[in-house]
């Protein structure tokens, strides 16, 4: 449509390739407006039968990798907000940031997507005085290659390999990548802080806000002084 697209390679696990491509991209296009903090790995298996160099990676990748993200793009972001345009942050959590899903155990990923809505909703707080404004997409399941994750895993963390291909009819069921982006539109359009992709989430969240509820209630009748 004669528009512009380059790409950078970076390993977001490392600060540097995300501070330098930060500067590369500002010189490049002149101003950086938003910034999609999409880079997410995964492996299975809850946290008894995961190795350290696994867990490593899942929350370098998912965790680490989005911190060093928010802060290379941040100085460019502040600058669109203080001239009065568009200045957005956009995380990618997921059904886990709000949930355990029931279809298996992938402990550590899940464990990184709720970390990822704590940054999220503390980053929300943080710049609010800076013009930049900051969503969480919390998608369902999708049809991507997440389950081969493993593919591009750097050495450092045992190296890469590709899961079995049977593993690929676990995201069968979801929804596509384009209707998925096309929802997540649809929500910063609207100024939503969290934008859920799959209404099939509420089955196992809705359990979460349940206990959440019952607990505040339990604690209001239990504890009489403060």
């Amino acid at each position: 449509n004669g528009g512009k697209a380059l790409a950078y390679h970076v390993d977001v696990a490392e600060a540097e390739t995300l501070v330098a491509a930060a500067a590369a991209i500002e010189a490049d296009f002149g101003k950086i407006n938003m910034t999609f903090n999409n880079a997410g790995v995964f492996t299975g298996g809850p946290i008894t039968r995961t190795r350290p160099q696994d867990f490593a990676w899942v929350f370098d990748v998912n965790v680490r990798g989005l911190y060093n993200a928010i802060n290379a793009f941040l100085p460019a972001l502040e600058r669109a907000g203080a001239a009065g345009d568009l200045a957005y942050i956009v995380n990618t959590g997921s059904e886990n940031s709000i949930g355990v899903p029931t279809m298996g155990a992938f402990s550590a990923y899940t464990a990184t997507k709720h970390a990822v809505l704590g940054i999220t909703d503390c980053l929300r707080r943080d710049v609010a005085e800076s013009g930049i404004r900051v969503a969480l997409v919390c998608p369902g399941l999708v049809q991507t290659s997440l389950w081969d994750s493993k593919r591009a895993r750097q050495d450092r963390y045992g190296g890469a390999r590709h899961a079995p291909a049977e593993a690929s009819t676990a995201l069968s069921d979801g929804r596509t990548v384009e209707a998925t982006v096309e929802t997540v539109y649809e929500g910063l359009d609207a100024g939503e802080f969290m934008i859920i992709t799959d209404p099939r989430i509420a089955d196992f969240a809705q359990p979460r806000l349940d206990e959440i509820a019952a607990a505040l209630a339990t604690s209001a009748a239990r504890v009489t002084t403060l």
